[in-house]
């Protein structure tokens, strides 16, 4: 019987080694065949059955939750995270798309000086400076109640997402108070950041015009003033802005992809998205456009144009408007087609392509198939004599908007400034698509951003990828991150 039970034992001792042998050939052969997964866990443990479905109402740990919301927000707090896991990825989203927009100088239609400049202006009655442009700025970021009103529950900041996008976006329509005109007004600095903050889940053409328009971009890159040319004075309309709108706003240095992967021609080399006469022309579209206040008499409401006549100088570049009106910054530049000088013949200081010494009458603007072009021209982006400039700015725009070039760019750097500084081909692609698809969407943006945050590579990038993927927080965030935690 003691022979009978060692024979045993040795049976179950192999049983014993067999199945190991078994069970660590499994493991061996999962653990190549998912090498490039082995931080992955289990989808049907992480977020049940469905995954992570189209209405985002996957079983969300604290942890998602927290990763969502640094993507999402300026930081995530215990409330917030908690209040993702109770209603979901979509229903979190639809309720920031929804949230009163925090302004920090831009008054609710319900609310005088509601917006904190205006609050510290005139019931402070201080004089507003940088600092309290940035105090305003993290009361947005910050969000939660105002400290004004802490117990006014109509005063609580909840866009989050609203103020997280408009920051992604004042990292690509770049203007600085570093600029030594913008320094002094801190009241522009905060209308442009309104707009920006308004747009952020608007329509990117609409953005663009925006943008175009602020008398602060066209303070800092040269189109408040531009002129059509004077060769008889050696004057020629600056590049700077039809150079930046192209080149950061708009279409990138060379051609892309859906997917943001560059195009290249026969012999390798990247295919360039235009060439310097390109911008040269977009200069001369960008002329004509100044102060609103230069015209004291004109009516936004009035279908009656503008007329310069030197309200407050002898020279069309000399109308500085923030010297008499003190929120000149926050109107949109208007255009002066008409000129009332008693000592020229000049009938525009627009470049409408009719001067035949100092116009530029046919400018091709991009190239590229469906571009579209003015009545009798044959080439695409082409645009002919004889505009206005607010006809011919808006061809210029629709001419960079339409480009195939904008939605993978603008994808690639959304996806950057929110999720991963390493976004894959397939993301952008899978982003870009929505622009796309949305172009003629009023709410283009929110559903990019939506898009960008529900992504599998938002979501679960850092699994397929640890080593690269995520993105190294801006300082400002992380010090946002910490106020909002703590």
């Amino acid at each position: 019987s003691v022979a009978m039970r060692l024979k045993v034992a040795a049976i179950r001792f192999g049983a014993v080694r067999l199945i190991a042998a078994i069970c660590s050939l499994g493991f061996a052969t999962a653990a190549v065949g998912q090498a490039q997964l082995s931080h992955f866990p289990d989808p049907i443990f992480h977020d049940g059955y469905s995954g992570l479905n189209a209405s985002g109402t996957a079983n969300i740990s604290a942890a998602d939750a927290a990763r969502f919301l640094t993507q999402a927000t300026f930081g995530p707090t215990d409330a917030d995270i908690a209040h993702l896991r109770s209603v979901g990825y979509t229903a979190w989203l639809n309720e920031q798309f929804v949230a009163t927009p925090t302004y920090e100088i831009t008054d609710r239609a319900d609310k005088v000086d509601s917006a904190y400049l205006n609050w510290v202006a005139n019931i402070l009655h201080e004089d507003v400076g940088q600092n309290n442009r940035q105090e305003a700025w993290f009361q947005g970021a910050l969000g939660g109640k105002d400290p004004r009103f802490p117990t006014n529950g109509n005063y609580n900041h909840t866009d989050q997402l609203r103020q997280r996008v408009a920051f992604a976006l004042s990292e690509i329509f770049v203007v600085s108070d570093q600029n030594p005109t913008l320094a002094g007004y801190a009241r522009g600095m905060a209308g442009y950041y309104d707009l920006l903050i308004k747009n952020a889940f608007g329509n990117y053409r609409q953005l663009l015009q925006d943008v175009t328009l602020s008398p602060v971009m066209g303070e800092y890159l040269n189109t408040v003033g531009n002129r059509r040319a004077d060769l008889s004075q050696n004057v020629h309309p600056d590049e700077n802005y039809g150079r930046e709108i192209n080149q950061l706003f708009g279409v990138g240095l060379v051609m892309l992809n859906l997917d943001g992967t560059v195009q290249t021609d026969g012999a390798g080399r990247p295919i360039p998205t235009y060439d310097q006469a390109t911008i040269t022309n977009f200069a001369h579209v960008f002329t004509g456009w100044n102060w609103a206040d230069c015209d004291k008499n004109y009516d936004y409401q009035d279908n009656v144009p503008p007329v310069w006549n030197g309200t407050f100088s002898d020279h069309f570049t000399d109308c500085f408007s923030p010297y008499q009106e003190d929120d000149a910054f926050l109107k949109p530049m208007i255009a002066f087609d008409l000129v009332n000088y008693p000592d020229t013949g000049d009938p525009s200081y627009h470049d409408n392509g009719t001067d035949a010494v100092n116009d530029t009458a046919h400018k091709q603007l991009l190239h590229y198939d469906g571009a579209a072009m003015s009545a009798g021209e044959s080439s695409p982006g082409m645009l002919g004599p004889g505009g206005t400039a607010a006809s011919d700015l808006a061809f210029a725009l629709d001419n960079i908007f339409n480009h195939p070039n904008v939605a993978p760019f603008i994808a690639r750097q959304l996806i950057m400034r929110l999720v991963t500084s390493n976004p894959t081909p397939a993301y952008v692609a899978r982003v870009a698509k929505s622009f796309n698809d949305n172009r003629n969407d009023p709410n283009q943006l929110r559903d990019v951003v939506q898009t960008i945050l529900l992504d599998p590579e938002a979501r679960y990038g850092q699994f397929h990828d640890p080593e690269s993927f995520g993105k190294l927080r801006e300082p400002l965030l992380t010090l946002t991150h910490f106020w909002r935690a703590m």
